[in-house]
C-alpha cells in the first residue's frame, strides 16, 4: 500500500482530536474513493454526450 502524506491547521487536527471514535485515515481512504467513482462518472457522461 502506497503512504499519501497531508498537512492540515492546527486548529483542525484539535477539532479532529476531538472525535477518537473517528478513523481519519479509514474516512479519508473511502471519501477518496467516492470522489474517483464520481469522477470516472462524470467522464463517462461527458464522453457519451450526455453532459
Amino acid at each position: 500500500m502506497a503512504t499519501f502524506t497531508v498537512s492540515i491547521p492546527k486548529d483542525l487536527k484539535k477539532k479532529m482530536d476531538a472525535h477518537p471514535e473517528i478513523n481519519w485515515a479509514e474516512y479519508i481512504k473511502q471519501r477518496f474513493e467516492i470522489r474517483i467513482k464520481e469522477l470516472k462518472k462524470f467522464e463517462e457522461l461527458k464522453n457519451s454526450g450526455k453532459i
